[in-house]
């Protein structure tokens, strides 16, 4: 059996039946459409490898110039899928025509081939075959995806990187903004990239396009269709709106952040003031309570800009949101452990009714603050009460 032949068409195929399932959804997403359209791409290379695996390449040489037009592609729909992911929905405009400029630049080489005679036409394909003979034309071939790719690949991970710095600055709980995803999505991208870089300086470029190109290609397929779902990110129509929505404070954050000068003071009797409010709502009305707490509502229960709040957590308290929202929360949720009249109660029901709405974001916090587990603590506490 050809197991080069089978790793092809079995990456084609795969890659061929994913992307009707995330196509063709009832009321689908944009998310979904371009997930979709990067799955589909990236199975043209290997399409074009299975011609020029089975000796079609000497008939039809234009097959590397077409892989080039679409694979130059995947780069600007990969940078538009992480924005979506970010809460920044793609919006169609003659601007974003430009980024079709890329698809267009293999023209160029394509004019240039048509020049050629017909002998040295057939030497370009053999060539390609041969990495050993290659010239400046089949190198520009193979790199030209990679090369185009790499500044979308990097514009997008900077801003989900920023984003996942950010995070724990507004929200309290992350488990809904797949934040955590989207950070994975783009790091095996980049290092899928890096990879392929890397071969094509030390691998015979005919290895690399027949081998390890498939190769990568499966490990982008499982992995799209394990964490999808795991994730929950294929998602119709409305509920795109919905994580839009839950998005919103931390793109608020950012852009607010990004327009402050970076020598803004806060002047100190308006952080004194603040911070009072900030302590006596936590302390009296116990804001943390609030499942759905993140910068956004805290300013609005408080009237407190956000970006002072912001401020005043990480300046007076030396935390992020994230911590300062979550460690009230396990100190009340340690009080009612120890209170007789929650005894009845159910550890992660009470963990609901300090604030916590997963069983897993309250395990880990407690875990985080306390160094133990709640049932622990409870059963630490009452040998304690026992033995006095």
């Amino acid at each position: 059996m050809d197991w080069v032949l089978f790793l092809i068409v079995f990456t084609v195929a795969n890659k061929c039946l994913l992307f009707p399932l995330f196509w063709f959804k009832r009321n689908n997403s944009t998310a979904n459409k371009l997930l979709a359209l990067l799955v589909l791409l990236s199975a043209i290379p290997v399409l074009s490898n299975y011609i020029i695996y089975t000796g079609g390449l000497l008939k039809f040489p234009h097959t590397i110039f077409i892989y080039q037009m679409f694979g130059n592609l995947v780069g600007p729909v990969f940078f538009f899928y992480c924005m979506e992911m970010l809460g920044k929905p793609f919006v169609f405009n003659k601007s974003k025509l430009l980024h079709l400029l890329p698809s267009l630049f293999p023209v160029i080489f394509w004019i240039d081939f048509l020049m050629l005679n017909d002998t040295d036409q057939v030497a370009f394909a053999q060539n390609y075959l041969h990495s050993s003979n290659s010239d400046w034309r089949t190198l520009v071939a193979s790199l030209t995806p990679a090369l185009f790719a790499l500044p979308y690949f990097l514009s997008a991970s900077l801003a989900v990187y920023k984003y996942s710095f950010a995070v724990k600055d507004v929200f309290a709980s992350t488990s809904n903004l797949k934040i955590k995803y989207i950070k994975e999505f783009v790091t095996l991208m980049l290092v899928e990239l890096g990879v392929l870089f890397i071969l094509y300086t030390i691998v015979p470029i005919y290895m690399v396009e027949m081998i390890w190109l498939p190769l990568l290609g499966n490990v982008f397929y499982f992995y799209v269709i394990y964490k999808s779902y795991n994730y929950s990110v294929i998602f119709s129509e409305d509920d795109y709106k919905a994580y839009l929505r839950f998005y919103q404070p931390l793109n608020d954050y950012i852009t607010d952040k990004s327009r402050k000068q970076t020598g803004w003071v806060l002047p100190e009797n308006k952080a004194i003031e603040y911070l009072s409010q900030l302590q006596q709502g936590f302390e009296n009305e116990k804001w943390y309570t609030d499942p759905e707490l993140n910068l956004k509502t805290l300013s609005e229960k408080s009237g407190i800009p956000a970006h002072c709040i912001s401020r005043i957590i990480n300046e007076r308290f030396g935390k992020n949101f994230f911590d300062y929202v979550n460690s009230h929360r396990v100190e009340e949720l340690k009080a009612k452990l120890l209170d007789p009249a929650y005894h009845p109660i159910k550890i992660e029901e009470i963990a609901y009714i300090c604030g916590f709405n997963s069983k897993a974001a309250f395990h880990r916090a407690f875990k985080k603050y306390v160094g133990i587990s709640p049932t622990e603590y409870r059963q630490e506490q009452a040998t304690t009460v026992v033995m006095a």
